[in-house]
């Protein structure tokens, strides 16, 4: 059965689809991955570029479906470019040789493979310096792809109805991450396992099956559901590897890639709304007004997070005025629907201060808690209160428009903050010591609630039982000096995780119930301009 899903998926998915599966498939080959494509110009024909076991630099063209004669002229520039030109890489002599592999999940006509036979035959005639061209069709991708994804597959009849769940999913829907956590922790990523090789196999599996998993959100475009997915994956396997204690140069390729095709589809994203007039989706009669602001909301912190994520991985990276521009003009119409909202206001937070709008990132921060305040505090208050951080706006929405059974019952978490307390350490290291100090009174009369958690690997669960709950009141009186003091040992505190910090502004926004003191010191800086 999943052989056959497998199957179906590879014959009807595209290049960009089958890209990252691909690259695992050859990792499971020996291969070390160089490049991966992002699929923008000046990429020369090579999608992706390894060195095999053999030490052999090898580069690979990726394309879908049969190809003809119509679809081989109109690919052969590319190809021209993948034989005829070195690898042009950092880490690469440009001099050195390389083997050229058209892949495609489709099959190659008599006339094709007679043309690609003579392009071979006449260049080492004529002893031309160029590669020589393999092919790779569908049957041999289908083979190393069952052969790579091995024996990682759901067995038990539970595992293989979460798979079936996925699978079958509503591609326009929001992502049921839960669930897919669930299935590649279960099923997938063994705990049982012990041999380096079966390790490593597993999670090479897990990025796989994944890419099968994500088809109907693929066909839709759903670029923030599997944004979403591939950063519950990156996080699986570090949370696995972390258990397993396993060096991280065993699994990095993996999660690497994982975290790659997330980035791209929030890149996606985020081209996309550039281009957009309106951010309106389906029926015209049931969207607007708080699904119109909440995905604004989204919209701002996935900008912010990209221009954040690409500053990590480029000391030189110049912002994107674009981007910059998008957040501040819609950043008068976003909604704070929740405390699981706070991670996308956080990076835009980190990001006004590395752009120097140290003015603006202070007031959205003190917005925050002045609207957390009116909310949830037991004087004062104002609105509805917040709902904690492991309610997701999807949920927060349709229980506000009755589409549930059972709809939320927002009076249980009056009086009570899961963000409060990371708030105040933000506020602290930014000394917003008036600020704070108008606003203690009724800051004293909600509950600061945190779970503790035992092992550092269940950071990146969806859910542990392996932990602590916590709540009690503020001080009513608290040193100035204290306060700060202890807000900026949080970073030092934070030090396991800081082989991370590339990730959690990406991480928070999937799994904002892990926002507290310790991972959002991760992303701050030791010293902050006031």
């Amino acid at each position: 059965m999943i052989e056959r899903a497998i199957e179906n998926w590879l014959i009807r998915t595209n290049e960009r689809n089958y890209l990252a599966p691909f690259c695992q498939v050859l990792m499971y080959k020996g291969h070390r991955i160089i490049y991966k494509s992002s699929h923008r110009p000046m990429e020369q024909g090579k999608d992706v570029i390894t060195i095999d076991k053999n030490g052999q630099y090898c580069a690979y063209q990726l394309k879908t479906g049969n190809i003809d004669l119509t679809k081989w002229r109109e690919i052969r520039p590319e190809i021209e470019e993948l034989i005829q030109l070195p690898i042009i890489h950092p880490s690469i002599d440009k001099n050195i040789e390389h083997k050229s592999f058209l892949v495609f999940n489709g099959n190659l006509t008599d006339e094709v493979r007679i043309q690609i036979d003579q392009i071979n035959e006449d260049n080492i005639r004529k002893k031309r310096d160029y590669s020589y061209l393999d092919v790779i069709d569908i049957e041999s991708l289908l083979k190393d792809f069952i052969e790579a994804q091995g024996k990682f597959m759901p067995k038990e009849v539970e595992d293989f109805d979460l798979f079936l769940q996925l699978h079958l999913a509503d591609g326009n829907d929001f992502f049921n991450k839960e669930t897919f956590f669930a299935f590649i922790s279960k099923a997938i990523l063994d705990t049982s396992l012990k041999g380096k090789s079966d390790i490593k196999h597993c999670i090479i599996s897990s990025v796989i099956i994944t890419s099968y998993i994500l088809k109907p959100f693929q066909e839709k475009e759903n670029h923030y559901a599997l944004f979403e997915a591939w950063i519950v994956l990156c996080a699986s396997i570090i949370r696995y590897a972390l258990s397993k204690n396993i060096n991280i140069k065993d699994y990095e390729g993996s999660s690497q890639i994982a975290l790659s095709e997330a980035v791209s589809n929030l890149k996606e994203l985020c081209e996309e709304a550039l281009f957009r007039e309106d951010f309106l989706e389906g029926d015209l009669m049931g969207d607007g007004d708080l699904m119109y602001k909440s995905r604004l909301t989204i919209l701002i912190g996935a900008f912010a997070a990209i221009e954040l994520h690409n500053l990590s991985i480029n000391d030189d990276y110049v912002f994107n005025p674009k981007s910059i521009d998008f957040i501040d003009r819609q950043l008068t119409e976003v909604w704070f629907w929740g405390e699981s909202a706070f991670p996308f206001f956080l990076n835009v937070i980190h990001l006004y201060e590395q752009i120097g709008y140290h003015k603006k990132a202070k007031k959205l921060l003190l917005d925050i808690l002045v609207t957390l305040l009116r909310s949830n505090s037991r004087i004062n208050s104002q609105n509805i209160p917040l709902a904690n951080p492991y309610y997701g706006v999807h949920e927060i929405l349709e229980s506000l428009f009755g589409f549930q059974e059972e709809n939320i019952d927002f009076t249980i978490f009056f009086g009570s903050s899961y963000i409060l307390e990371p708030i105040i350490a933000m506020m602290a290291r930014r000394n917003m010591r008036s600020e704070l100090e108008k606003l203690w009174r009724p800051i004293t009369h909600i509950h600061i609630n945190k779970f503790l958690i035992d092992k550092i690997e269940d950071v990146f669960s969806w859910r542990t039982k392996s932990g602590d709950n916590t709540s009690q009141f503020p001080q009513q009186t608290q040193s100035w000096t204290q306060l700060k003091n202890d807000a900026f040992s949080e970073i030092s505190n934070s030090s396991e995780l800081m082989d991370y910090k590339n990730f959690f502004n990406l991480f928070l926004m999937v799994y904002p119930h892990r926002a507290d003191c310790q991972t959002i010191a991760v992303l701050e800086p030791e010293k902050i301009s006031t």
